[in-house]
């Protein structure tokens, strides 16, 4: 059985980007790479963005995050890189812009 090879996008700026910084001033190195791990699990598993009907404590075990409950997603939240909170739900910020073949996968399996 092949299984088919999901993807995501990062921007070469992703390091550099100011949200990224402020990320990592906030609650560490450690924070980017999960965040670069919330990217990859959304597109494998929410590739349309959309993370409506998780709360932080499902976004933080989606990435193992290893410190303090609510930190990564409150902070995600602060500096922009997710919108929404546990009540209304969440979404990654402009995920359709960024990485649109993902957002596109379900519409091209259902088209095949």
């Amino acid at each position: 059985m092949v299984m088919a090879m999901i993807d995501a996008r990062l921007s070469v700026t992703l390091p550099g980007h100011p949200k990224t910084k402020k990320l990592i001033k906030r609650i560490g190195t450690d924070g980017a790479w999960r965040l670069v791990c919330l990217f990859l699990w959304v597109a494998q598993n929410k590739s349309d963005g959309d993370l409506t009907g998780m709360t932080a404590e499902d976004i933080e075990l989606s990435v193992d995050w290893p410190g303090e409950d609510g930190v990564f997603t409150a902070a995600l939240v602060d500096v922009g890189f997710i919108n929404g909170n546990d009540v209304d739900g969440y979404s990654v910020h402009d995920w359709q812009e960024h990485n649109p073949w993902a957002a596109g996968s379900d519409a091209r399996s259902e088209k095949a």
